[in-house]
């Protein structure tokens, strides 16, 4: 599955530009509605900043999406598997908007996760023996970007170069192109420093998404795709939680003990661990361009463990308090 500027460019439609303005009137909108996320103990911000802005991106998505497939001619073939997406990402886009304003148990969150999933699942027309997976391998995910959206352009920018490479590797292009407008549209406004943040309302439906992207094109390698363009993000949670779990922590409890946390709270700035991230994404690319399973999983491996190693060894020296 080579990558190809092409498929970036003849998926570019005209509908990218009311996406463009959409999505920022949106932002700006929820910037002048003041609904403020405040620090606490475990917040990465220091003052009080606006919250909601996912909403531009996926609502400009989301009322886009069809208007540039038709455009592309493509929404005939795509109806089924878009149709499912877009159900998913409304559903939980809607309850996590909800809990942005005011928080509900988890149990109830994780609910409207694995529905989105199997809706989004469903739409791509797998085998049934394949929608296990797929749901679950979603619902991770969806969290994964959840959990990684806590700094300046982490989630939106790793977001927006994953919809890039699945574009350009022919994995839905028209949509994942207007999808990576969309974050890139967000992302000025939140990094390097944040006006507003995406909110789980962004995070958890775009997440999605992503997710769906390795479900339309398992069957050319996508699946892998996603992980290697996720690969940071994924290494991170999935290292955080197995430590949480091996300390006895309760792993549905917010903490600050992700390895970004980690890092920026020995000191790294935040735009440089940002960046790190997005390089990481740029890498799983890489890795996956080489063609060799067991290439791209040593390519992989081999940054996330040097950085793991470094940011544990920071930690255990600068962050005083438990991590």
């Amino acid at each position: 599955m080579p990558f190809s500027l092409q498929n970036i460019n003849s998926s570019i439609t005209l509908a990218c530009i009311p996406a463009i303005i959409l999505c920022n009137l949106l932002i700006l909108l929820m910037i002048r509605a003041g609904i403020l996320d405040h620090p606490v103990a475990r917040s990465s911000h220091t003052r009080p900043t606006p919250k909601g802005g996912g909403i531009g991106i996926v609502g400009a998505f989301v009322l886009c999406v069809l208007p540039a497939l038709y455009e592309a001619h493509a929404l005939l073939r795509t109806a089924p598997a878009i149709t499912g997406l877009l159900a998913g990402m409304i559903l939980l886009g809607a309850v996590s908007w909800l809990d942005d304003m005011r928080p509900f148990p988890a149990r109830y969150k994780l609910a409207a996760q694995f529905l989105a999933a199997m809706i989004a699942a469903a739409g791509t027309g797998a085998p049934l023996y394949d929608l296990i997976p797929f749901v679950l391998a979603a619902v991770f995910i969806t969290n994964a970007l959840n959990f990684i959206d806590g700094i300046n352009g982490l989630a939106s920018g790793v977001m927006a170069l994953s919809a890039l490479f699945l574009a350009s590797a022919g994995i839905m292009p028209v949509a994942f192109v207007l999808l990576a407008i969309c974050l890139l549209s967000f992302l000025p406004y939140n990094f390097p420093k944040a006006r507003i943040f995406m909110g789980d309302v962004g995070s958890q439906p775009i997440g999605l998404a992503i997710a769906w992207g390795g479900m339309t094109g398992f069957s050319k390698g996508a699946g892998v795709l996603v992980i290697a363009l996720l690969s940071g993000v994924l290494w991170d949670v999935t290292f955080t939680l197995l430590r949480r779990a091996r300390a006895g922590d309760r792993l549905a409890q917010a903490h600050r003990g992700h390895l970004y946390q980690l890092a920026v709270r020995s000191g790294l700035p935040v735009p440089f661990v940002t960046s790190l991230y997005w390089v990481f994404a740029l890498w799983g690319a890489a890795a996956f361009a080489t063609g060799q399973i067991i290439t791209t999983v040593l390519m992989i491996l081999l940054p996330q463990l040097l950085w793991t190693g470094y940011v544990c060894t920071r930690a255990r020296t600068r962050v005083q308090d438990r991590w």
